[in-house]
């Protein structure tokens, strides 16, 4: 190799493909719901971020039987 530097990156629509459709034709609207996609999935969480923590429990009781005036007790 030579000392020169490599050409950069082009950037726009000359810039190399991130995905590529390989089946299928799909329509551009689509295409930009699988870009918008796949860029929130690769900007949602940092590198090296850890696992969601857990969601809080319900707060909220069902019992086990009916009230005797429910509808479910008539059933």
């Amino acid at each position: 190799m030579s000392g020169t530097p490599a050409a950069p990156a082009l950037r726009g629509p000359l810039a190399p493909a991130l995905f590529r459709v390989i089946g299928g034709s799909p329509t551009p609207e689509e295409v930009a719901v699988v870009a918008a996609l796949v860029t929130a999935l690769m900007t949602a969480a940092p590198e090296g971020a850890g696992p969601a923590p857990d969601p809080a429990p319900v707060r909220w009781h069902r019992p086990g039987t009916p009230p005797p005036a429910s509808w479910q007790a008539r059933a």
